[in-house]
């Protein structure tokens, strides 16, 4: 007997398009995940959280309008289910840990090897907190 496997559904947030490509064609190429929306700032962030529900948001840190750390912090305050996976090119130890305590499920930087980051999603969207790339776990280990 065959079972249906669950489908990830991912909200993408980064205020460059070129990174919201790519980590969608790589995402789109696992059979279960799905992206279903994409923003360029923290605001609409929530708004596609708040639209479509999905399990994990790909947040990036530094965006304009609304940073992601403030997008985390209000999606944490509105207790929304949804599992960030926080994206940023610092790799600060106090910074990844301030985030991991705004209610990030998971960090990581955005120059992991692409595997890496299909990995962060399904474990967070499985329910794993504090899920850390080897960078940003040495980082934190420091």
């Amino acid at each position: 007997m065959l079972t249906k496997m669950r489908t990830i559904r991912v909200v993408l947030a980064d205020d460059h398009a070129v990174m919201r490509i790519g980590i969608r064609n790589l995402l789109s190429r696992s059979p279960d995940i799905e992206v279903v929306g994409e923003g360029s700032n923290g605001l609409e962030a929530i708004e596609l959280v708040n639209k479509f529900k999905p399990d994990v948001l790909v947040l990036d840190m530094e965006m304009p309008i609304m940073d992601g750390v403030e997008a985390a912090r209000r999606l944490r305050e509105s207790q929304s289910p949804v599992k960030i996976l926080a994206l940023s090119s610092y790799n600060d130890k106090y910074y990844i840990l301030s985030l991991l305590e705004q209610g990030a499920a998971g960090y990581l930087t955005k120059d992991e090897n692409p595997n890496t980051i299909i990995e962060a999603v399904r474990s967070v969207a499985n329910g794993k907190r504090g899920w850390l790339s080897r960078k940003a776990a040495v980082r934190v280990e420091e």
